[in-house]
């Protein structure tokens, strides 16, 4: 069966972003990729103007035809797209049909207010972002069919908990398709003490808060390939600020309710608002594809270079 990457777009901004980073992503699971854009629908409404309703559908299928165009041209992975209709919110519409294609992950683009290079998601992606019910990435803001390379260098946001140790799994899978480095980053945070402590109480949680980071990093570290770093300050600043020597940053997330939503904690949401780089959160219980053997018979040059 099948895992689709859905790629949703905006038919009413010209951002390529989730369908470059779709591809990436689809070709390095080996599953096919699903440019999905939704309008507006109204039953009632569209009997009354079915012109209107007609240029709704068209426009979106328009938009979904020039982002397919290049992506069918140079990438060997199955394009489709599928116009979904809303009557609605446009997450709900993309979340169901992630849901029914059982999809491997989601993808979704950033605010057309962010600076370039940095994810900073808009209404709807933010609504995206808080009811997925597989794994999401967010395209950081310029992200375009140049970037579409597989990743060199993956990075994890890692802590010894259930939903880290998948982050890490899914990081390794995607690096050992790509020929990636994996660099697995773990924070030593800073503990909310009383400021009338004394110095010493201070420097003693401070030692121990860093020796509790390096053994969880050394744990993640040993028996995979890669090397890690431990990193300082609140950990949503300090994976950000490190993101950007990275080519994809995956993270995990609390997976809640039947269908395993996807709801960020306070730290993934600040990550994926401030990251440099392309990121993907799994929510626990869910991973994307992953096979045995690397897919290096596939082109992994940018789509530039095919």
């Amino acid at each position: 069966m099948t895992k689709p990457i859905i790629a949703a777009l905006d038919p009413h901004r010209e951002d390529i972003g989730p369908a470059a980073l779709g591809t990436v992503l689809a070709r390095l699971t080996g599953e096919p990729l699903v440019l999905a854009a939704a309008y507006h629908a109204d039953p009632r409404v569209d009997k009354l103007y079915p012109e209107s309703a007609r240029t709704l559908i068209r426009g979106a299928e328009e938009a979904l035809a020039r982002a397919a165009a290049p992506i069918r041209g140079a990438a060997e992975i199955p394009v489709t797209t599928i116009a979904v209709p809303s009557s609605g919110s446009p997450a709900w519409a993309l979340h169901e049909l992630a849901e029914r294609e059982c999809a491997g992950a989601l993808v979704i683009g950033s605010s057309s207010r962010g600076p370039v290079g940095r994810v900073l998601p808009g209404a709807v992606t933010d609504r995206l972002l808080h009811g997925a019910p597989c794994a999401v990435a967010v395209a950081p803001a310029g992200f375009t069919l140049d970037d579409a390379h597989s990743p060199r260098v993956v990075g994890v946001a890692f802590v010894d908990t259930p939903d880290g140790h998948v982050a890490l799994a899914t990081a390794r899978s995607l690096a050992r398709q790509a020929h990636a480095a994996v660099r697995v980053l773990t924070v030593a945070e800073p503990l909310d003490l009383v400021v009338t402590a004394a110095p010493e109480i201070h420097e003693a949680a401070r030692r121990a808060g860093r020796q509790t980071a390096e053994a969880a990093l050394a744990r993640a570290v040993d028996g995979g390939s890669g090397g890690g770093q431990v990193l300082s300050g609140r950990p949503a600043h300090a994976l950000a600020a490190a993101s950007k020597d990275l080519d994809l940053l995956v993270c995990g997330a609390r997976g809640y309710g039947p269908i395993r939503t996807l709801l960020l904690g306070g730290t993934s949401h600040a990550l994926v608002r401030n990251a440099g780089c392309p990121v993907l959160v799994v929510p626990l219980g869910s991973h994307l594809p992953d096979t045995d053997e690397p897919k290096s018979t596939r082109r992994d040059a940018s789509l530039r270079e095919a």
